[in-house]
């Protein structure tokens, strides 16, 4: 069953029957074929009334694929839905009503907002044909970063006589989802962040990898090193086995932790900052510059995703590709989650060794995390800080 219906009007049309049956009786004692014909149409068109808003939508189905459509605060596209009618009975005069987050306008519909401002419903008028396909294209812009679906899709029918009506309101969960990334915020003193080296590898005395080409040093031979790691003129002149000692090195990338717990309330999990869609700009910005500039970067926050992991943690990864999950997790991150304790966040970075040389921290810190910030300058990576502002943010060192 795809509509719940509610049927208006049904004392009307039963109405109509009592009269077209007045008639009848009195066809019946003056025989009269007006009174007659009069009759018989009201009870045909009670009959036919009834039927129709209680058979309308039994065959009446909407697509309900799972998609996506991804956009960008300020454009404009088109959210189609599209209505089969199985049936023979057509829908002539309609009324389609949808709500939807008011993260998006409709310029050129007719649209109200709720008394608590939490939806936003558009109305169309709406007509199908019997056995017929049709595709309603509706004309959105969107104005602000966030996600939305089809909270509510409701059809008010009217039959063919204007008696009467009914409500379908659509019970399966709609897929379709509409994904607004946040606009871009310019973030300055930026180019400080590759002012040093930013592509390649960089020396790191914690990383687990080796430059082969890099020697630098050499130590006496012990029996689990390789035999092609004997460095054999050092060894003939030390008159001992010697063995290559290589550089460690690291890849170069940035790696954002984010905070978007409020620091004057730790303990209470649903309270998120204030300035969560200037961050989100922010960081929008930094990521496609980043992605310019051919550098790979992770994400690190501690909001509750849909996984349902407490700290959120998006791999190492650059390109396109990475981009667009950057992207998708800044127009998913909303005041309605969960958020975890900094102290969980930056312990989940301590232990999955996130050791990129850039480290930037986004989000309220104050100072707690200093002891974890203290040990990363130790390792020798550079530490920044986000300062967030709407007219202009930068980045600077910690």
């Amino acid at each position: 069953m795809i509509w719940k219906k509610e049927v208006f009007g049904r004392n009307s049309l039963d109405g109509l029957s009592v009269i077209g049956i007045f008639f009848l009786i009195i066809n019946f004692y003056q025989s009269s074929y007006l009174l007659m014909f009069l009759g018989t149409l009201l009870i045909v068109m009670s009959w036919m009334g009834k039927y129709y808003l209680q058979h309308v939508s039994d065959h009446l189905v909407i697509e309900n694929n799972k998609e996506s459509i991804k956009v960008s605060v300020g454009e404009e596209f088109k959210l189609p839905l599209k209505f089969t009618q199985l049936s023979r009975l057509p829908i002539i005069h309609a009324t389609l009503r949808i709500k939807l987050e008011p993260i998006i306008e409709a310029p050129n519909l007719h649209s109200s907002s709720s008394s608590d401002k939490r939806d936003l419903e558009l109305t169309i008028p709406f007509q199908i044909k019997g056995k017929e396909s049709v595709q309603v294209s509706l004309q959105l812009n969107a104005v602000k970063r966030g996600v939305t679906r089809v909270k509510s899709l409701e059809i008010t029918v009217t039959n063919f006589f204007g008696i009467g009506n009914v409500e379908l309101l659509c019970i399966p969960f709609l897929h379709q989802e509409i994904v607004i990334y946040p606009n871009l915020i310019p973030v300055s003193k930026i180019e400080q962040l590759i002012a040093t080296k930013s592509y390649g590898y960089f020396s790191s005395s914690s990383s687990m990898f080796e430059d082969v080409l890099a020697p630098i040093s050499t130590r006496d031979y012990v029996y689990s090193d390789p035999f092609q790691r004997i460095h054999w003129k050092q060894s003939a002149k030390a008159q001992v086995l010697q063995t290559k000692v290589f550089e460690r090195t690291a890849e170069y990338s940035w790696t954002f932790i984010i905070n978007l717990r409020d620091i004057d309330l730790p303990n209470y999990r649903m309270n998120v900052i204030e300035n969560l869609d200037s961050i989100a700009s922010n960081i929008a910005y930094m990521v496609r510059y980043a992605t310019l500039k051919n550098i790979e970067y992770e994400i690190v926050l501690n909001l509750n995703m849909e996984s349902g992991v407490p700290v959120y943690h998006l791999p190492l990864g650059g390109g396109s590709t990475q981009l667009g999950k950057t992207f998708e997790i800044l127009a998913r991150i909303n005041r309605e989650r969960s958020t975890q304790p900094i102290s969980k966040l930056l312990h989940f970075v301590e232990k999955q060794q996130l050791k990129s040389p850039v480290v930037i921290l986004c989000g309220p810190f104050g100072r707690e995390g200093d002891r974890y910030f203290a040990q990363m300058q130790k390792r020798g990576q550079k530490v920044y800080y986000l300062q967030d502002d709407e007219q202009h943010p930068s980045i600077v060192p910690l």
